[in-house]
């Protein structure tokens, strides 16, 4: 029923579990009323159709008191176990294993509880519909109230505990998801930071010489010709 109905409402069935997120502000208070309803509701009327599969009726209300103190302190761990699995695994962002958990824990607090671990404020109230008196269904739902109680203390100093000893050792902000599992080569290879290639300065061009320009030798003047000298007339 939680996988099944869990992505719907978040697969509460108990009133205890919903005043938790209550506590934790994820519930808004019409909200954990609504649920409350109809987990009551569900109670009242899953009692009535196990009955009628037995072929029996609901039976009228007494008003005795048969709780002893094996039963009440057996409801109060049962409880806050539930609740402080259910809280763990929420903050430690496991949800997909509630169910499991949630599963193993009843099947452990049955074997060490009188009543078989209710742990349920909605199972008392539908037990009371099959002669278990009303007297002892207010106390049954008292232990289970304190129990919350228990978890919801338990789970805030184991929680302010874990936050600061991760403090110290992570800059960020803190968070519960656990870290993948990598192989030694790729954890170190993640860790060696990639320095940036250094650019090559742009080859420059050799500049062509230009080749020394000429000295232009100033030109002489032609020398001027000696006129001839006239040959002496023969005599």
């Amino acid at each position: 029923m939680i996988l099944t109905l869990g992505g719907i409402s978040g697969g509460h069935f108990n009133p205890a579990i919903s005043i938790y997120f209550f506590a934790k502000k994820t519930l808004s208070f019409g909200t954990l009323l609504s649920y409350i309803a109809a987990q009551l509701t569900g109670a009242f009327f899953g009692m009535a159709a196990g009955l009628a599969l037995w072929e029996k009726t609901i039976q009228p209300f007494n008003t005795g008191n048969q709780v002893s103190a094996s039963i009440f302190a057996g409801e109060v761990v049962a409880t806050a176990g539930l609740i402080f699995v259910i809280g763990t695994l929420i903050n430690n962002k496991q949800a997909h294993l509630v169910w499991i958990a949630v599963t193993s824990w009843f099947f452990v607090a049955s074997s060490f509880t009188v009543t078989s671990a209710f742990a349920n404020p909605a199972v008392s109230f539908g037990w009371m519909f099959n002669g278990i008196s009303t007297g002892s269904t207010s106390t049954i739902i008292i232990a289970q109230l304190v129990g919350l109680v228990v978890a919801i203390l338990i789970l805030m100093v184991t929680g302010a505990s874990t936050a600061k000893k991760s403090a110290p050792a992570k800059k960020a902000a803190p968070s519960f998801v656990p870290a993948p599992i990598v192989s030694a080569p790729a954890a170190a290879a993640s860790k060696t930071v990639a320095k940036p290639a250094a650019k090559k300065p742009a080859a420059k061009k050799p500049v062509a010489k230009k080749a020394p320009a000429k000295a232009t030798t100033a030109k002489k003047p032609a020398a001027k010709k000696a006129p001839a000298k006239k040959a002496p007339a023969k005599k």
